[in-house]
């Protein structure tokens, strides 16, 4: 529910702090402040409602909570070790390989 209503708490409360909160934040705010702007006549001074930029405001915010809630869904993945875990998919190097990075020094 709070990934709905307010996705940016829902992302560094339950996400664990992913990198998704920030853009996460600015898709919300930009909803929250069309949604008021529309309400007061939006863009084109409209001496009522401006429905157009209330309804991108909540597409925007509708995009935010989206994106909120497959970031949980993501997380919780990696938490319980699922299948599409990228956790139990990740390739340890071994010690016989080479230093990538000795390549550039080589050509230094």
């Amino acid at each position: 529910m709070t990934s709905a209503v307010v996705p940016p708490v829902g992302a560094c409360r339950y996400g664990c702090g992913t990198n998704c909160a920030a853009p996460v934040t600015v898709f919300w705010l930009f909803g929250v402040v069309s949604v008021v702007y529309g309400f007061l006549g939006g863009p084109t001074g409209e001496a009522g409602i401006s429905w157009y930029t209330v309804a991108l405001g909540f597409a925007m915010w509708g995009i935010a909570a989206v994106w909120t809630m497959l970031t949980l869904q993501g997380v919780e993945a990696d938490r319980c070790h699922g299948m599409w875990s990228p956790r139990d998919h990740h390739v340890e190097p071994s010690d016989a390989e080479n230093d990538p990075f000795d390549e550039i020094k080589k050509a230094h």
